[in-house]
């Protein structure tokens, strides 16, 4: 057999072989039959919707959850939306003080390193508040080439830790929309119960 073809064939059989055992198992599991839990992937990523929002972030679309079964709405800077979207539309201009925000952050599970990290992030020109601008900026740096930065990374594991609806998360390596969104949500009623709206 001539080289190439005996390489071929030991490249398609180490192919086979890792891909038999299944998805998150290490080849010792496979081989003694036990299952493992996968490891935590160390670099989050977007789901395809969740990589539209950032996009739609870095277009400075706001978008929100609504109150109504988990649905979506967005609010573009300066426009007055339905009722669903008030508070993302009493935000627009209104900044969040760096206490809000960390206080944002606590409700999202974030430690003291987090808060601060991700506070001096998104506050870009260090004035002690964030504005829906600078908010919006910063989630557009989860998508793209930005999106392997530690503040990228920081806010996208805050959003998949803890971005569900209830609080909670499935910290798959993954934000879903609703991830994301419910992030976008408490950042836009913080802004509309600082303006006195919710």
């Amino acid at each position: 057999m001539s080289p190439l073809i005996s390489g071929l064939a030991s490249v398609a059989s180490l192919i086979f072989n890792a891909t038999a055992g299944g998805p998150g198992k290490s080849s010792a599991s496979r081989r003694s039959g036990a299952d493992v839990e996968p490891e935590p992937s160390a670099v989050l990523t977007l789901s395809p919707q969740a990589e539209a929002l950032a996009g739609f972030a870095g277009k400075g679309i706001l978008v929100s959850q609504g109150k109504l079964e988990n649905a979506l709405g967005a609010v573009a800077r300066g426009s007055a939306g339905s009722a669903a979207n008030a508070a993302s539309a009493a935000l627009s201009g209104r900044p969040v003080s760096t206490q809000d925000f960390q206080e944002l952050l606590t409700r999202f599970g974030a430690d003291d390193a987090q808060k601060a990290q991700l506070t001096a992030g998104f506050d870009a020109d260090k004035d002690g508040s964030i504005t829906q601008d600078e908010f919006l900026k910063g989630l557009a740096k989860t998508k793209g080439v930005q999106a392997g930065s530690d503040f990228s990374q920081a806010v996208m594991q805050l959003m998949d830790r803890s971005g569900n609806a209830d609080g909670s998360g499935n910290a798959d390596g993954s934000v879903a929309d609703k991830e994301f969104a419910a992030f976008s949500t408490a950042f836009a009623a913080t802004g509309a119960k600082r303006a006195g709206v919710a």
